[in-house]
């Protein structure tokens, strides 16, 4: 009889159980379209690691952040973070954030510029999205790709103004071979 309850238990248990692998996401229909909204499974399941030699770059907004950076056919995509809980500007109860469609992003020797094409999850200057204090905006921007070659670049939003400050993050890497 024992064993009968213990099959039982352990048929039980193994009926109950289901998959731990992500469930598959939405495929882009143009490849050259990198980013999909992930699925709730995906997002809990998506693992940041830390970046070991700064790729990400350096912000001059202690509140803004590169996450991941990618190249696509068409596209040179930048992941950021917004973190209103890393504020530096006391605790005001929201604070107001865009990007100008002028932004752009600049190779080391500045002689070439990469012009901004679109973005996902924020809203171009002048309007603006408004985040609540300790709160965070994850959103995606999209610049015309790199040429081949430039493996270090910038992205320049404008210049600072006394209540303004714009997004210019340097010292951003990645992997991006010169044309054969």
């Amino acid at each position: 009889m024992k064993r009968l309850l213990l099959l039982t238990a352990l048929c039980g248990l193994f009926v109950a159980c289901t998959t731990t692998r992500p469930t598959p996401g939405h495929q882009p229909a143009d490849e050259t379209e990198y980013y999909v909204k992930a699925s709730p499974i995906e997002e809990l399941n998506r693992r940041i690691l830390p970046d070991p030699i700064g790729g990400l770059g350096h912000s001059n907004d202690a509140q803004l952040s590169v996450t991941d950076i990618r190249l696509t056919a068409k596209y040179t995509v930048l992941y950021m973070t917004f973190d209103h809980a890393r504020g530096q500007y006391g605790s005001s109860a929201s604070t107001q954030i865009s990007i100008d469609p002028k932004a752009q992003l600049i190779s080391p020797d500045g002689k070439e510029t990469f012009a901004f094409v679109k973005a996902e999850g924020i809203r171009l200057t002048p309007d603006h999205i408004d985040v609540q204090a300790g709160e965070k905006a994850k959103f995606v921007l999209y610049f015309e790709r790199l040429s081949p070659g430039i493996n270090e670049f910038a992205l320049f939003e404008c210049k600072d103004s006394p209540g303004l400050t714009c997004w210019n993050v340097t010292d951003m890497h990645i992997d991006n071979p010169s044309a054969q």
